[in-house]
């Protein structure tokens, strides 16, 4: 059986290597007191000590062996935690095992962190060592030693063996220098809780009989716990300022609950949470998303979850992954394939009148209208001239005539359109709203037709063009309303259009089109909607025809922090980029 020593060296150890201690070292000392026949030694290389060259080293060196603690401390300073260090602990540890008969291989691995209790950079270096071991075939027993290094080293150690449940493992610690390590048990509570945590994490079906939610001002994580995983039960932990039942929708089958607590007093979360296990059976199966609500919230409902021994999850959406809090496992996060999702999960008081549906669109299937919007695209700045006298006609049908140029343009009273573009002639038989469509509608035809391609290569999952959002009921107190509800009252009166909506799985995009000026208002307005209809995740995107010159406008779209402006000739390239990367502008 293979027989590994686990550890990391610390400053002791390269005191016994020079010859400034007593005793042998923490790491030699449990080499010699037991048979091993492999030991991985872990040692932290400070990043801003790599300058020192192995002759200054050697030149310094003669002085320090043996001295007093003064004279060696200034050579400590110096050259701990560098590579010439490291070199000199490895060949004298070497020559210690090889002359008293002891035959170990000796695994030694530098460590970067960016600071002595860098506690991510240390977890990360034991599970690798971990996991390098675990995968090797046949019989053997890691000892994991935890005295050398820091205290943060210590407990990471212990920490890191839990995520290797099948791997036979022991601890071991120094009590007195000089004297063999002993071996260290972890409390069986804490043992019993990480097993069965692990076991659930690692169920194929992911199925659970209870899943409690900490419900807050953001719904999406709530969203992602329903869709992830499948649960007899869903319990929102919310405040009265803040009702679950919105959830409901999504539930399928599922059971409802929703618990009233106090968001800001941790022990009510954690009681009123141990009062509703109490009456479960023994075996439930247990998960605890934390992901929302308050830092309060999450506190108390964690200090539940590992009483109960539940599981406990979060969602992380800057990267779209679920992070399992017992062994920080990660897994991607199940797509949102439809926008009507994202719109039913944030809007109170509202429904969806119109999908936004390509095909619903009268005409739009004519070849001559694709043509049509292409050359718009082309002629841009000409059609921008007749934007005024054509909003005029824009809220009732009304026969018109207008030129600018060589763009002549005419709705008939029979309904029939006629542009002409230079040489250049359309004719339609049936277009009532022409005038819409010539004073930007052709611009979000344009962008719909060329963000097609992303959705037939899955990059974009669901797209819509003038989605409308329109009240359930008509309230005449607008003061009683949500903040969603004031904001379709504020830019839409009783409902919300959205030129262009649509999803990646991840989040939600809405792009406002725009063919003529853009002004501030405009960019405050889209970011206000973006955020309401997507939550914290929504990006907003401002298309644009022409790049604008006002200042004004360009500094709020560079300190907006979910909005980006994509305009010109690469307009597409812009967007694929964006989505490509999840929608950041960083």
């Amino acid at each position: 059986m293979k027989k590994y020593l686990m550890t990391w060296y610390g400053m002791t150890d390269l005191r016994a290597a020079l010859g400034l201690e007593r005793t042998s070292g923490p790491v030699l000392g449990a080499l010699l007191a037991e048979d091993y026949t492999d030991v991985i030694i872990l040692g932290f290389t400070q990043p801003d000590k790599t300058d020192y060259r192995a002759y200054e080293f050697q030149q310094k060196i003669a002085n320090v062996a043996g001295s007093d603690p003064a004279t060696a401390r200034p050579f400590l300073d110096l050259f701990a935690n560098t590579a010439e260090a490291h070199n000199h602990f490895n060949q004298w540890l070497e020559k210690q095992l090889l002359d008293a008969g002891k035959k170990v291989d000796v695994s030694f691995h530098s460590v970067d962190l960016e600071h002595l209790n860098d506690t991510e950079g240390i977890y990360e270096a034991a599970t690798h060592s971990l996991n390098a071991v675990a995968v090797l075939g046949g019989e053997k027993l890691v000892t994991l030693y935890l005295s050398p290094g820091t205290p943060v080293m210590a407990f990471v150690w212990a920490f890191a063996a839990l995520r290797y449940p099948n791997l036979k493992k022991r601890l071991i610690a120094s009590s007195q220098p000089g004297l063999p390590p002993e071996i260290i048990v972890l409390p069986n509570e804490w043992l019993e809780w990480h097993g069965k945590q692990v076991w659930t994490t690692n169920t194929d079906s992911e199925q659970y009989d209870v899943i409690f939610h900490l419900f807050g001002e953001q719904r999406m994580p709530n969203l992602l716990g329903v869709i992830q995983f499948s649960s007899r039960k869903h319990i929102f932990l919310n405040s009265a300022q803040f009702p679950a039942d919105v959830m409901k929708q999504f539930l399928g089958e599922a059971e409802y609950g929703e618990i009233a607590v106090d968001p800001y007093e941790p022990e009510n979360v954690r009681s009123t949470i141990l009062d509703q296990v109490a009456n479960m059976p023994a075996n439930a199966m247990i998960g605890f998303n934390l992901t929302g609500g308050t830092k309060l919230m999450y506190a108390g409902a964690l200090a539940a979850c590992k009483k109960v021994n539940a599981t406990p999850f979060y969602f992380n959406s800057r990267n779209n992954q679920v992070v399992f809090l017992n062994n920080f496992k990660t897994f991607d996060t199940k797509s949102i394939p439809s926008v009507e999702t994202f719109i039913k999960l944030n809007c109170d008081n509202l429904f969806i009148s119109n999908a936004g549906n390509w095909n619903d669109i009268p005409g739009i299937q004519s070849p001559y209208r694709k043509n049509l919007t292409n050359e718009l695209w082309q002629a841009r700045s000409k059609i921008t001239r007749l934007y005024r006298e054509l909003s005029r006609y824009n809220d009732r049908f009304q026969p018109f005539e207008l030129q600018y140029g060589d763009i002549q343009a005419k709705l008939s009273k029979d309904k029939s359109a006629k542009i002409s573009i230079g040489k250049k002639d359309f004719e339609f038989t049936e277009w009532p709203d022409f005038s819409k469509y010539l004073s930007g509608g052709w611009f979000e035809e344009y962008i719909y037709m060329n963000l097609q391609p992303l959705v037939d290569s899955g990059l974009i999952k669901d797209i819509r063009i003038g989605l409308e959002v329109s009240f359930k009921e008509d309230a005449a107190d607008k003061g009683s309303l949500s903040f969603g509800a004031q904001l379709s009252c504020l830019f839409g009166d009783t409902y919300q259009e959205l030129d262009i909506v649509f999803t990646d799985g991840k989040r939600l995009y809405v792009i406002e089109c725009k063919a003529g000026n853009v002004n501030s208002e405009h960019v405050m307005k889209l970011q206000n909607i973006a955020r309401y209809f997507g939550g914290v995740e929504g990006r907003a995107i401002l298309a644009s025809c022409f790049y604008p010159n006002n200042k004004v406008v360009k500094k709020k779209i560079d300190d907006s922090k979910n909005l980006q402006l994509v305009s010109g000739n690469n307009i597409f390239k812009q967007l694929k980029e964006m989505i490509q990367r999840g929608g950041s502008d960083q």
